[in-house]
């Protein structure tokens, strides 16, 4: 499945992120950040939307900035051409990741210009996204928690129940490919592995 991540303006734009989002759900692209858009806390001038597990604005944006890494795509939403800090931010991280920006605007800035391919529409963007190979298969803790960790939970009981029975066999390779996937499954996408 195609993944992407949206940036933009939450003050500004926050009707055509949702908007976006959206759409991209009903192209059937997960959407890995903001995946529930709605507005529901504020922190100074930071905006918590319901997607945000947490109330911490460094924990907020960096698991955003992971999803970022971890998406096919980042989809900027700048109509009127402004891109606030934030987003600026959010597009020199997508750079540096080596992960494509598109944008149906843009941005007003000549240096996030350069960074952004400005396409026709979201359906163009996903396009050439879906002509490209998958840039990560697995998910990551930050992204879906709780999938991640009932996963976890039954890895850790089958190694448990290879542990703990009394049998003849060898179950040491076992253990330890369970062990393996463990680890892989945890693993949070981010430079500091």
């Amino acid at each position: 499945m195609l993944t992407a991540t949206v940036s933009g303006s939450f003050h500004r734009h926050m009707d055509a992120i949702s908007s976006a989002v959206k759409e991209l759900a009903m192209r059937s692209v997960r959407v890995l950040s903001p995946a529930d858009p709605r507005v529901v806390a504020a922190q100074g001038e930071f905006l918590f939307v319901a997607s945000d597990r947490v109330r911490s604005v460094r924990l907020v944006q960096d698991r955003h900035l992971d999803c970022i890494r971890a998406a096919d795509f980042l989809w900027l939403v700048c109509p009127d051409g402004y891109v606030g800090q934030s987003a600026s931010m959010e597009i020199g991280y997508a750079a540096g990741a080596g992960v494509p920006i598109y944008a149906s605007y843009a941005p007003i800035d000549m240096t996030l210009r350069e960074y952004v391919t400005i396409v026709r529409s979201l359906d163009e963007a996903i396009s050439i996204s879906s002509s490209q190979p998958s840039r990560y298969s697995r998910r990551g803790i930050l992204i879906d928690p709780h999938m991640t960790l009932e996963e976890a939970h039954e890895r850790l009981a089958r190694i448990e129940g290879l542990l703990t029975t009394q049998r003849r066999a060898d179950h040491s390779a076992t253990v330890y490919r369970e062990l393996e996937e463990l680890r892989a499954t945890l693993t949070v996408p981010t430079f500091m592995q």
